[in-house]
């Protein structure tokens, strides 16, 4: 389900946050103390990433991808001009730059004959071309394009491209290329979800079964209001993020379509052979029917369904 698009370089977006909130996080961090890095000046230890952040990228670009949390959310004054890439093992990744403040993006070639200025035909446009360069010296670079970004406007761009930013607040996010599969089995607790998860764990090589009741109980915290599955909706998908497994199977009520949403799975499985829970009456009034999945199971026929769910995952469209 792993998907290639290295070939779109460049994505514009408007309106990252709710236009308060920008005004809210420049105030915020006006009087906070910066300290020089790599590429400008920023503020040590504060990571701030929305929640709904990995939604939000999926949305724009088309695929989910893992947010790299050290270096991510983070806040910059980048240094005028000071070209860079950034590292990069996969050419799927991106770097996404969201302007606090009206900046401007420069794109760059290094050229190899430094006599011809602007005229100089370039010998690298990109990091996969060639990378090891003195980027401190500008005049083994032209810039071949400019993007002007707007307050509260982002851009997304390979890590591999060449680029610097002017004067301007900024925002950066590293995003991973995420090639792992993320299934939720969801439906009310007596059905044959869990049988139907476990299976699954069962069968699909290097993965991972992630049970919410078993993380509940160990973490103590068996309250089922709207903010208690918002919150359990968090830590679970906390975890699906930060599981080593190639797929992840997340056995779970989640009784409404925004806990749905926020875990951001590639194949949802309803069970649905059963129309209310006895042991849990409180989650029959909560439990929302999902607007959108992927296969809805009635009747638990055994190995039968389980050999349909995989090879209805396996030839999902991509």
């Amino acid at each position: 389900m792993s998907k290639n698009r290295s070939m779109v370089k460049l994505l514009h977006a408007d309106g990252f946050y709710p236009p308060q909130d920008v005004k809210n996080l420049k105030a915020a961090v006006s009087n906070m103390q910066f300290t020089p890095s790599q590429y400008g000046d920023e503020i040590p230890k504060f990571n701030l990433i929305p929640q709904d952040a990995e939604f939000i990228f999926q949305r724009v670009v088309g695929e989910r991808l893992q947010i790299d949390y050290d270096r991510s959310g983070i806040i910059r004054r980048p240094y005028n001009n000071a070209i860079h890439f950034e590292e990069f093992k996969n050419p799927n990744e991106w770097c996404f730059i969201l302007a606090l403040e009206p900046t401007t993006v420069n794109l760059w070639h290094h050229i190899d004959d430094q006599t011809m200025g602007e005229l100089a035909e370039p010998d690298s446009t990109n990091a996969m071309e060639g990378f090891n360069y003195n980027y401190h010296n500008l005049f083994e670079w032209k810039i071949h394009t400019n993007i002007l970004l707007g307050e509260n406007q982002g851009l997304f761009i390979r890590p591999w491209m060449f680029h610097s930013l002017e004067n301007g607040l900024v925002q950066y996010y590293r995003l991973l290329a995420d090639e792992r599969i993320r299934i939720l089995v969801m439906g009310l607790p007596d059905s044959s979800r869990s049988k139907i998860a476990q299976e699954l764990d069962e069968r699909i090589q290097n993965s991972e079964l992630i049970h919410s009741m078993s993380v509940r109980q160990k973490k103590k915290d068996l309250d089922f209001t709207i903010d208690g599955n918002v919150r359990h909706t968090h830590r679970i998908l906390t975890m699906a993020q930060n599981s080593e497994a190639q797929a992840v199977v997340l056995d779970m009520t989640c009784p409404r379509e925004e806990n749905r949403r926020k875990l951001n799975c590639d194949f949802t499985i309803w069970v649905n052979d059963v129309n209310e829970s006895t042991r849990y009456p409180d989650l029959n009034e909560m439990f929302e029917s999902p607007s959108t999945y992927d296969m809805r199971v009635t009747e638990y026929k055994g190995k039968d369904t389980i050999d349909d769910i995989l090879e209805r995952i396996l030839t999902k469209p991509q």
